[in-house]
């Protein structure tokens, strides 16, 4: 489906050619031949263009117009005409049409207008639309809000809980946190526990002393040594072993711990945050996650929407990946088609945002 077009006109003959004609094209077509119906339409269709007669029995086109304009300024409005005017065109254009066609003109005349009008549509929003947060950036009001929270706990020491499916954008998020806060100059120091051992993981988070184990050849400092005055995030905090959930705790509650084989506690200053994909109260409820732990770690939790609950965000972020690649490698950048825009918002995204940015990479 190229777009969705509302075509409003008095005349049947050329309010039905429209229809069909442009239905053959790929456009999903509706008619109204009045004010009145054409809103009943808008109001509950998802309309990607208004093409309406000026006039119009009862309210003309340009009332309809300012309806259109007052309830969805994205939509755009080509009005047609029989009687053209240079008043007719500036009123039209003020009144925030897009365009103006006069009449006699044949489907194939129409058409490359609509073709303009969807392909301003897809372009990236207005700046002032655009909302930025360190390196993330957004359109939707559920992100917007998400960043409102942000910037609303980054300057505390809190911990923070992240939590969102693979590919969401937690590991970003967790960086404008650190950007924003008072430990922004810091060490900023990212850790995935994914499917490591216990052993491994311990060491690593904890570091060692010398000759704690088998080649263990000098003393290690582990994870949250290197961020100490600084933030730590553990990605995937759902996957550390009960074993190691109990060092885990002693940190947050008392910010001190033995590296694996020392006796002498290590006092750090880490801000945690820690990021899942799962529930972690229904891990507590099986016994796989520490109840202590779990409310220590979920002091705040903010929820990363999935891709698909966001479209607005799609063409935005499509546009943002390719201006980012073609930086890197020096190519040209490309500009997305209506028909190509309509496939990235028609796919469900169960790769997230991450998985958008490879096709973007590809494209």
């Amino acid at each position: 489906m190229r777009g969705r077009i509302l075509v409003v006109d008095d005349e049947p003959l050329k309010r039905i050619t429209l229809q069909i004609e442009l239905s053959e094209l790929g456009f999903e077509v509706f008619e109204a031949a009045d004010a009145l119906a054409a809103r009943r339409i808008f109001d509950s269709k998802p309309i990607d263009i208004v093409v309406s007669d000026v006039r119009l029995p009862g309210a003309n086109g340009l009332d309809l117009l300012a309806h259109i304009k007052q309830a969805r300024p994205d939509v755009g409005v080509i009005l047609m005409t029989a009687y053209a005017s240079v008043d007719t065109a500036v009123q039209a254009i003020k009144g925030g049409a897009y365009d103006y066609i006069t009449k006699p003109f044949t489907t194939q005349e129409l058409v490359p207008k609509l073709e303009r009008l969807l392909a301003v549509r897809s372009e990236v929003p207005r700046n002032e639309e655009v909302e930025q947060l360190s390196q993330l950036v957004a359109v939707s009001q559920s992100m917007k809000r998400l960043f409102a929270q942000v910037r609303a706990v980054a300057d505390s020491d809190r911990t923070i809980l992240l939590c969102g499916e693979s590919g969401t954008g937690k590991e970003l998020f967790a960086e404008a946190i650190h950007d924003l806060s008072r430990r922004a100059d810091n060490p900023f120091v990212r850790f995935s526990c994914a499917a490591l051992q216990a052993s491994v993981l311990e060491s690593e988070l904890f570091g060692h002393e010398k000759g704690a184990f088998t080649g263990a050849i000098r003393q290690k400092p582990g994870r949250f040594e290197l961020a100490h005055t600084g933030t730590i995030l553990l990605d995937e905090v759902d996957d550390i072993p009960v074993e190691i959930q109990v060092k885990l705790l002693r940190v947050v509650e008392q910010q001190e711990f033995e590296r694996v084989g020392g006796e002498t506690p290590v006092h750090v200053d880490v801000r945690l945050l820690c990021a899942t994909k799962c529930d972690l109260l229904k891990l507590v409820k099986e016994g796989r996650f520490r109840e202590d732990l779990y409310y220590r770690l979920n002091v705040i939790s903010l929820a990363i929407p999935p891709l698909r609950e966001r479209p607005d965000d799609i063409p935005l972020l499509a546009r943002h990946f390719l201006k980012k690649h073609a930086a890197l490698t020096g190519d040209r950048v490309v500009t997305i088609s209506p028909a190509a825009l309509d496939q990235l918002l028609r796919h469900n995204w169960p790769g997230n945002v991450r998985e958008l940015e490879h096709v973007m990479e590809r494209a």
